[in-house]
């Protein structure tokens, strides 16, 4: 029995405290070192079975859920989804729920007071700091409430999550924060988004014919009628979103400019002087209104000069089917058309990180570049990113919305 065909995915929920009392949802995913018996049949012990499943500091991933749907775009509870997928290849998951929406709490089956201002400025770095605490407190001790004061700030930032994933308007929720964040608020070294875009100004005549739909006064007056935009009665999506959210969402689809409702924040200008890491973007051929490509490279325009790569998927293997926004990540046959782009995408930006890393050292110590570069190659063959696994949850999705405190960690901002 090899240690590889026992990996088990730990599952755990997280609250964070909002100001107004809600209590914002993430999910922790973490592959986890299988039982010493099953390392000692592999003929493994201690630090070896450790390292099979993960560096001594792995990767750590934060996913932003997209409009009118939640965290659960990116996994379920039967170990399917993205966020598995990069659990499986030693990455710590973080998948956030904004308020109002999957387990997330406060809202009494009401949608979240929360305003898109207050997303992006306060709920979006309270849930990436929650998740550095959460690895500080496992890293340092479980019992020790004082470990994440105990640490440094360089030492944080070197446990926080530095590759962020969004769907849809997420990308742009997780942009904006970005462009309003300090610089040691900016962990982020790599970003992926699915379907992200902000104005939708395709020239397609059905996309032109929803816009107008969305942004005309009687659906203002319907979502206020409402006092919210009933995207589950409407049958589009699992979560209602409030007014506010409405009024900022119609605003920015539609107009050139990206300004914040509230204080009048330029994100356009904020980005163009702070732009976002290298992030791969995907898009779609046939959803012309949520995932179009052309929209999708406008959106990278506005993001700053970065390293963008932009994959545009058609075809839904072995079908007659194509890919739209929903099916990037949910359809089956995504794991192997889609999920390893993205997995393949990260391995690339790291193993070029680190021969650039080591090319520095060795014309620092005066050593062969070429020398340099073999031990870079040697440094990739010993990663292993293509670890199956073993689904095995430590709490039940299916629960009520209750945290369970033997289970969960609940963080104040």
């Amino acid at each position: 029995m090899s240690v590889e065909d026992n990996l088990i995915i730990k599952a755990e929920s997280i609250w964070v405290s909002m100001p107004n009392g809600e209590q914002l949802h993430m999910r922790h995913l973490k592959a986890m070192p299988v039982e010493s018996s099953v390392a000692a049949d592999a003929g493994l012990f201690g630090g070896e079975a450790k390292n099979l499943i993960a560096s001594e500091s792995p990767k750590r991933v934060f996913m932003l859920h997209g409009e009118v749907e939640c965290g659960r775009i990116f996994y379920h509870e039967s170990g399917k989804g993205l966020a598995y997928h990069f659990a499986q290849q030693g990455y710590e998951v973080f998948v956030a729920d904004l308020g109002g929406r999957g387990r997330s709490l406060g809202c009494d089956n009401e949608p979240s007071s929360l305003t898109v201002h207050d997303i992006v400025t306060d709920a979006i770095p309270r849930l990436l700091r929650a998740a550095t605490q959460h690895c500080s407190l496992s890293e340092e001790s479980s019992d020790s409430i004082h470990a994440y004061s105990r640490h440094s700030h360089s030492t944080l930032s070197s446990i926080a999550p530095t590759i962020w994933v969004a769907h849809g308007f997420g990308g742009v929720l997780l942009s904006a924060a970005w462009a309003r964040m300090s610089d040691a608020e900016r962990t982020a070294t790599q970003m992926i988004f699915f379907s992200a875009r902000r104005k939708l100004q395709t020239k397609n005549r059905i996309a032109n014919t929803m816009v107008k739909a969305f942004c005309h006064p009687l659906t203002a007056k319907l979502v206020n009628w409402h006092n919210a935009f009933p995207a589950e009665q409407l049958r589009l999506g699992s979560a209602n979103e409030n007014t506010d959210w409405f009024s900022v969402y119609t605003d920015w689809i539609s107009n050139d400019s990206w300004c914040d409702a509230e204080d009048g924040f330029d994100y356009q200008a904020a980005l163009k002087a702070n732009p976002i890491p290298p992030t791969l973007h995907f898009a779609t051929t046939a959803d012309k209104i949520y995932s179009g490509s052309a929209d999708v490279r406008a959106f990278i325009d506005e993001l700053g000069c970065h390293d963008a790569r932009i994959i545009v998927a058609n075809a839904i293997a072995n079908s007659k089917r194509k890919y739209d926004h929903l099916s990037l990540l949910l359809d089956p046959a995504a794991v192997n058309d889609i999920f390893k782009d993205a997995t393949d995408w990260l391995l690339e930006q790291f193993v070029a990180s680190s021969i650039k890393t080591l090319m520095t050292e060795a014309a620092d110590n005066e050593s062969s570049p070429v020398d340099a570069v073999i031990e870079s190659e040697q440094a990739v063959k010993d990663n292993n990113f293509d670890l199956p696994f073993e689904y095995s949850s430590l709490d039940d999705e299916s629960s009520p919305h209750t945290p369970d405190h033997t289970l969960a960690l609940s963080l104040a901002g």
